[in-house]
């Protein structure tokens, strides 16, 4: 495959933790796909038996491979060195880049093998790690991030830094640096980012790779144990190499729901969305103003918030008979907070910022390329979620770092909303 393909795309799965046989299935399923000249499929496998890297030939074989042995998936400059390296050696016209694994948590050997490195003087609560990686807010993308939670003088945070979703704000900032520096490799921004994931597909990931990444898609829920059906999303690449990044992440959803109506998973959660980052600012302009509007009221507003966000959770874990997702709902649709604020609110600025959000979420419309759901505790869903942590949950104090709460007022409201709270009981 010496000429430059049309696409390139490697599939990095991190299985090296209680993933470990689904992350085979997927690599089974991207082998079957293989490769042509127009497209070559690549994968990273990390399981518990030792790592590999593979290029795909024809459907089943193999036309490169090196055995790795032990190695560190979660360090997230062996992810940066994997993409450069592949991409140097198979030039394409456009690349992607799919993450696998958890969305929420390592397995508890891991917490305390990172433990025991990271703050040897003081050890890992082994209690303490089987609940941190059993919670949906738990999750730590990169180790090197886990490594630095887990150091002594963070020790008084660590509650927060796993419940709160602090390691999810520390991983996108990580995030963001490892697809600038993939993008900066390969002299053009990655064409896909896609997230095999759970709970990614969130207005401040997607708002802080922005630069590196033209298309991302990604749940706002759980992501199923089958993971993404890939005969079905890379075997239409295969047949279509001409598809660009916009129409091949909109076929992503579709194949993806198509595939779990036809295959209901265990748990029921099926969400999935595509996103245009050169249009992301503008939904960040519209959660802006409705920050800046709640604000403005926000003695009034607070309830409000705070009614919408406890109509969702009773709806969404059907009055509690699911378990609780979206880091024990620290993240938010967006689309239901907004229709929520426009029913109950009295605040004409509000209702009219809410109005503006929503239609900002249409699909085709903006950012908002597609997006998909199942089952009716969904219904209203938008597709993308962003950080609204529930009173009186300590706001995260990493939150700041990142690039929207920066950038908009939407950092402010949370303080705002959770000061209104600060001396009183919730409703």
């Amino acid at each position: 495959m010496s000429s430059k393909a049309k696409w390139t795309v490697l599939t990095y799965i991190a299985a090296h933790n209680n993933l470990d046989q689904f992350g085979k299935k997927s690599l089974m399923e991207i082998l079957g796909v293989g490769s042509t000249s127009d497209v070559v499929q690549s994968a990273l496998y990390d399981g518990k038996v030792g790592a590999g890297r593979y290029v795909m030939g024809d459907p089943g074989g193999v036309e490169w491979q090196q055995q790795l042995g032990s190695f560190d998936s979660g360090d997230p400059d062996e992810l940066i060195a994997t993409a450069k390296w592949l991409f140097k050696q198979y030039p394409a016209e456009r690349y992607g880049l799919v993450l696998w694994s958890h969305g929420s948590g390592w397995e508890p050997s891991e917490i305390e093998e990172v433990a025991k490195e990271a703050r040897s003087a003081a050890p890992a609560n082994s209690a303490e790690s089987k609940e941190r990686s059993a919670a949906p807010g738990s999750r730590a993308l990169f180790r090197t991030t886990l490594r630095s939670l887990l150091k002594p003088e963070k020790r008084a945070e660590r509650a927060i830094l796993f419940d709160d979703g602090t390691g999810h704000s520390l991983d996108t900032i990580e995030l963001a640096r490892v697809v600038g520096a993939i993008a900066e490799a390969i002299g053009q921004p990655l064409e896909l980012l896609g997230m095999d994931a759970c709970l990614m597909g969130n207005l401040e990931v997607a708002y802080e790779v922005r630069h590196a990444v033209r298309y991302l898609v990604a749940s706002e829920e759980l992501v199923p144990g089958h993971s993404w059906p890939y005969p079905e999303i890379f075997g239409a690449l295969r047949a279509n190499p001409d598809l660009g990044g916009a129409e091949f992440a909109k076929l992503a959803v579709d194949r993806y729901l198509s595939f779990y109506i036809a295959n209901p998973p265990a748990g029921g959660d099926v969400t999935k969305v595509a996103l245009d980052l050169g249009r992301i600012t503008e939904l960040a302009h519209g959660l802006d103003a409705l920050g800046v509007s709640l604000l403005a009221n926000i003695d009034s507003e607070a309830d409000i918030l705070w009614k919408a966000q406890t109509t969702t959770l009773q709806r969404e874990t059907r009055k509690g008979s699911r378990r609780d997702n979206k880091f024990n709902y620290h993240l938010w649709d967006l689309g239901t907070v907004a229709r929520q604020l426009l029913a109950e609110s009295q605040e004409n600025t509000v209702k009219g910022a809410a109005q503006a959000l929503l239609d900002m979420l249409s699909p085709e419309v903006s950012a908002v390329l597609a997006e998909g759901h199942v089952g009716d505790w969904f219904d209203g869903l938008a597709g993308t979620s962003v950080y609204l942590v529930r009173p009186p949950t300590r706001i995260s104090p990493y939150y700041t770092e990142l690039a929207l709460a920066k950038e908009t007022h939407w950092g402010e409201l949370l303080s705002a909303y959770h000061q209104v709270y600060a001396y009183g009981d919730q409703a």
